[in-house]
């Protein structure tokens, strides 16, 4: 026969439960507290380091250029030389156009030369979400039209650059007379063993949208370029400041989600083809890494592939050439003396067809 437990022993065991269960409630829900009180002190802190970040940057930097109104928006271009052509820098992904400046400074000295900041950039407003690169060669033309800057041009754009100056003259054909590719964007780029590539979640525009302005408003994207830069030879400490605190704003990391997956641009540049008649300079890095080691085996392989790929774009031109430099990527700050070289033979070039 089976015993059954004493009512009060059943209780106290119930109680016992209870009590227990009831303390790791508690525990779970203090513990819960805490870290949402933890995530809102460090979103607090995120807040006010961006905050203090732009007021201080603010008070330190000078507007450079002008702003000109392109339809319920303003973007920046600052313009200066006489002559012509007018030359045209395009700066890579999230780079503003003050990028440009020991080039652009060069390049005046001979003829007319322009910079401008994309959407969101520099001083430029914010623009579409999303903003891939025939988006922004529209821009660019709504600008230059709004401005005054007259064609003929000669377009120059570095890295993601190069794109949007492919789209340009596909979408304007009469208005460039020639292009400048500084270690331009390829399509072909993820062909190359061992290439660094950003992928993009498979997000809504939306999503990701919200996601880049909630990171930028707490400071991510001045945190990621905090760190110190050693300064360019064609630099003043000034200038490079200015470029260094620019590229900071959390406005760039909004424009950079804007622009979308490379993938988005890089499928609209398959078809372009108008191009392909203009005199252009492929300019492309060519620094080898000197370790001696199986990775660097493999970046040197990289490199070569990258520039069998740029030799490739310059062969696209009846009038194309091959360039290549003692840099990497950066090319606009570690080399702007091989662009305005390519720039002056490009334009001299021009102006012999002229006569």
């Amino acid at each position: 026969m089976r015993r059954t437990a004493p009512l009060h022993v059943t209780e106290s065991f119930m109680a016992v439960v209870s009590g227990r269960l009831r303390r790791v409630v508690r525990l779970v829900v203090r513990c819960a507290q805490l870290a949402a009180l933890l995530l809102a002190a460090g979103l607090l802190s995120g807040v006010l380091y961006e905050t203090v970040g732009a007021w201080q940057d603010n008070r330190v930097i000078a507007r450079v250029g002008r702003s000109v109104d392109i339809g319920g928006r303003s973007l920046n271009i600052a313009c200066a030389g006489d002559g012509t052509p007018t030359v045209v820098f395009e700066s890579g992904r999230v780079s503003p156009g003050y990028v440009w400046v020991p080039t652009h400074r060069e390049v005046s000295k001979f003829t007319r030369a322009c910079w401008y900041d994309r959407a969101g950039l520099g001083w430029s407003d914010p623009g579409p979400d999303p903003n891939w690169g025939d988006s922004a060669a529209r821009d660019l033309h709504a600008l230059l039209e709004r401005a005054g800057v007259k064609s003929p041009l000669v377009l120059v754009g570095h890295s993601f650059g190069g794109y949007i100056i492919r789209l340009y003259v596909e979408a304007y054909p009469h208005e460039a007379a020639g292009l400048v590719f500084v270690d331009a964007a390829h399509e072909d780029a993820g062909t190359i063993r061992g290439m660094p590539y950003r992928a993009r979640p498979n997000l809504p525009r939306w999503l990701i949208h919200a996601i880049a302005t909630g990171v930028s408003y707490v400071g991510f994207t001045r945190f990621v370029e905090r760190g110190e830069r050693a300064r360019p030879q064609a630099w003043t400490e000034q200038e490079f400041d200015t470029l260094t605190r620019l590229r900071r704003r959390r406005t760039a990391g909004i424009a950079d989600a804007a622009e979308g997956p490379e993938v988005a641009t890089s499928s609209l540049v398959r078809s372009t083809h108008r191009w392909e008649q203009l005199p252009i300079v492929v300019l492309s890095q060519a620094k080898m890494p000197r370790n001696d080691t199986p990775e660097g085996e493999s970046e040197r392989s990289v490199v070569r592939d990258w520039i069998a790929l740029q030799r490739e774009l310059a062969a696209r031109s009846r009038r194309g050439r091959l360039v290549l430099t003692d840099s990497g990527h950066g090319i606009p700050l570690e080399d702007p003396a091989a662009i305005v070289s390519a720039v002056r033979e490009l334009v001299d070039e021009l102006r012999g067809d002229s006569r």
